[in-house]
Parts: C-alpha cells; structure tokens; sequence
C-alpha cells in the first residue's frame, strides 16, 4: 500500500472498529465494484477514466491480441 493512504485507511478502520485489513478489503470491493462512467459518442459508449489514467494505444491492443493467439 502507498504511504499517502495509509493514515487514510487507518481512519477508515478506526472509525468502523474493524482492522487494518478488513478496511482494506472493504475499500478494495468498493472500488472493484463501482460502476463505469460512460458517455455516448457516435452511438458507442465511451468509458470516461479518471485524470491521469494510462493511455491504450493501438500499439497495447495488438499486444494484448497476440497474447490470445
């Protein structure tokens, strides 16, 4: 884990009375299960991600095809 969350997490736990480690998993399951922003664009639906998210390049979606060959 970061270090710029774990006071974060601790706050989290601590004010659940839970451990460390429960805090985590609960706030990893929130973050696995939370919904995907999309827009419309052309009639598709286009994923909104957040600032500073990698980019995919055609160059990654080649690779990724041939690793399923």
């Amino acid at each position: 884990m970061d270090d710029d969350l774990v006071p974060q997490v601790k706050r989290y736990a601590e004010s659940r009375d839970i451990t460390l480690g429960k805090a985590v998993s609960e706030l990893a399951r929130r973050g696995l299960h939370a919904p995907l922003r999309t827009r419309m664009v052309n009639g598709f639906h286009v994923v909104e991600l957040p600032t500073g998210s990698p980019v995919v390049t055609s160059e990654h979606i080649e690779k990724l095809e041939e690793e399923l060959d």
